[in-house]
């Protein structure tokens, strides 16, 4: 493979990755979760990378992904 191709190859999977939010969730694991005071923090950093960290009250058990990136997306993105 050419120097070029691998290049392109890296910099395609950089964009891919970048697109997506660095995730993470903090639970307690003590019964269900409870959405009501669970809280979540989201910053835009200045390269436009999407930072989320998520403060679960309960565990993840019970709750959909649906669910979860519902509760998400209904908090503001800051920028750093």
């Amino acid at each position: 493979m050419k120097l070029t191709a691998r290049i392109e190859n890296l910099e395609r999977r950089r964009s891919e990755v970048s697109s997506r939010p660095f995730r993470v969730i903090v639970c307690d694991c003590l019964g269900p979760a409870n959405l009501a005071k669970s809280t979540c923090t989201r910053r835009l950093g200045p390269n436009g990378a999407l930072i989320e960290i998520v403060n679960l009250e309960g565990d993840l058990e019970g709750l959909t992904h649906e669910d979860l990136e519902r509760f998400i997306a209904s908090f503001p993105v800051e920028p750093m």
